[in-house]
């Protein structure tokens, strides 16, 4: 069975993303980017419509024009979410700062702060994520928590480079 997708970009990159995943995925199936005019109608007479839109084409306009019926699938895939927890005894200045060069190192924008979260973005040839970070004193020691969020394997891929990271930091001020 064929399957309509329709995907609004807002941004080029966006749309050679998605190249690339057609590209990626073209050997698994039949996919067909439609590089012609697509138009979704729901009006009562789509016959006087097509023959409309028939009548303004030259040459044969049998081939030109496919018409399927659609309906559309209400996909509900949730996003994938983890979350890292780390205490460590140090100054929170020399924390900050390091927390500050992993996200230079994983290409991640800053996006906002909402109290004492740091929120982020990032995109990985796995896809896109979205961290949080968030700083909290207890007693002595600095609790340290990152909330990983995205769809696809851009999740984990993240997770692993940031605990791996944070172990190394943990490891080197101990």
């Amino acid at each position: 069975m064929s399957n309509l997708i329709v995907v609004d970009y807002d941004k080029d990159a966006e749309r050679k993303r998605i190249d690339y995943l057609i590209e990626r995925w073209s050997n698994k199936g039949n996919i067909e980017k439609i590089r012609k005019m697509a138009i979704i109608a729901d009006i009562d007479n789509i016959d006087d419509f097509v023959e409309d839109i028939m009548s303004r084409l030259e040459g044969n306009p049998e081939e030109k024009v496919r018409i399927y019926e659609i309906k559309e699938l209400k996909k509900t895939i949730s996003s994938k979410k983890t979350t890292l927890n780390y205490e460590i005894t140090d100054k929170k200045e020399v924390i900050e700062s390091f927390l500050k060069y992993l996200m230079i190192k994983l290409g991640a924008s800053y996006e906002c702060s909402i109290n004492n979260t740091k929120k982020y973005e990032v995109y990985t040839k796995k896809g896109n994520c979205s961290i949080s970070i968030k700083l909290k004193e207890n007693n002595e020691k600095l609790i340290i928590n990152f909330e990983i969020e995205g769809y696809g394997e851009s999740v984990d891929l993240i997770k692993n480079r940031i605990d791996n990271d944070m172990k190394l930091f943990i490891e080197g001020i101990l």
